[in-house]
């Protein structure tokens, strides 16, 4: 490198300086601003119901563990976080399966309404789940699945399908089809080429997939508060408002509570998120 071109190097290099730095501070600024209110609220679980109401410091002083003490004796938070599991689980895991065997033959193989059917279900994206309110309450009534654990778990692996089958199908795409080719070669037939060839290629997808839907199930309130009236089949979302009564509302259990469901979704992210990412920008850059 010349001189010249060594000074010129110098040059741009000054130039960059304050742009990265304005990128980082915004992205601080970003960073905190939308932590901040979990932060808030995981904080304010350990204070008194007077500091909380009077806003008397952003610490907690003195610090208390009476809120989580009455999340689980007051409630039984934990029988409503066993619903949400089986919820979370189970809608995730139909999802995927289901998902997964449409998602495969639509990203490979050519036939008669293979369009249609992409385009049908990517626009299921696009429906809004209150207008789902009226037909789903009808249908899951006549199914005698009303109020039952096994309603609520096959309605939302149907609402978490849309979504799982367009992160499935897109990343399928990528995966070279000289694979598949040299598997069937050594003789592996249609399911046996799943299991061992698709499957286990497509972890990035399917962990993004199950972040995703296990989130968005754990965290639903309206089709929950819906379908169910009995205690022993109301997800946590559901178990914040018994902290609620004539007499007056537990605000130091609800933070409490509500940090404990926050946990949830957070570990399971941070345990994923490699292959989250991953799976969420497969196919955005082409070999």
């Amino acid at each position: 490198m010349t001189s010249y071109e060594r000074t010129a190097a110098r040059r741009i290099h000054r130039r960059d300086v304050p742009a990265t730095i304005m990128i980082y501070v915004t992205v601080v600024l970003a960073t905190v601003l939308s932590l901040l209110p979990t932060v808030w609220v995981m904080i304010s679980s350990f204070k008194t119901a007077g500091q909380i109401n009077t806003g008397d410091g952003f610490w907690p002083s003195p610090v208390t563990v009476q809120g989580y003490i009455d999340a689980f004796t007051q409630i039984h938070l934990q029988e409503y976080i066993l619903n949400s599991l089986i919820y979370a689980v189970g809608g995730t895991a139909g999802a995927l399966l289901v998902a997964f065997l449409a998602a495969y033959p639509l990203a490979r193989f050519h036939f008669v309404g293979k369009g249609f059917l992409n385009t049908t279900f990517a626009l299921a994206l696009a429906i809004p789940l209150v207008g789902l309110a009226t037909p789903v309450f009808f249908i899951v009534r006549e199914l005698g699945l009303f109020d039952s654990k096994a309603g609520l778990v096959i309605l939302y692996a149907a609402l978490q399908f849309p979504f799982s089958f367009v992160v499935l199908r897109s990343f399928l795409q990528t995966i070279p089809p000289e694979l598949e080719e040299a598997a069937i070669v050594d003789g592996a037939g249609y399911f046996t080429l799943l299991r061992r060839v698709i499957l286990p290629l497509s972890r990035p997808a399917i962990a993004t997939v199950s972040v995703v839907a296990f989130v968005q199930i754990w965290n639903e309130f309206f089709f929950a508060n819906l379908l169910t009236v009995s205690a022993g089949n109301q997800n946590v979302q559901l178990a914040l408002a018994a902290f609620k009564s004539q007499f007056g509302f537990n605000i130091t259990g609800a933070l409490a509570g509500a940090t404990i469901i926050m946990l949830v979704p957070i570990a399971l992210f941070l345990i994923l998120q490699r292959q989250v990412i991953e799976g969420l920008t497969a196919g955005a850059v082409k070999s």
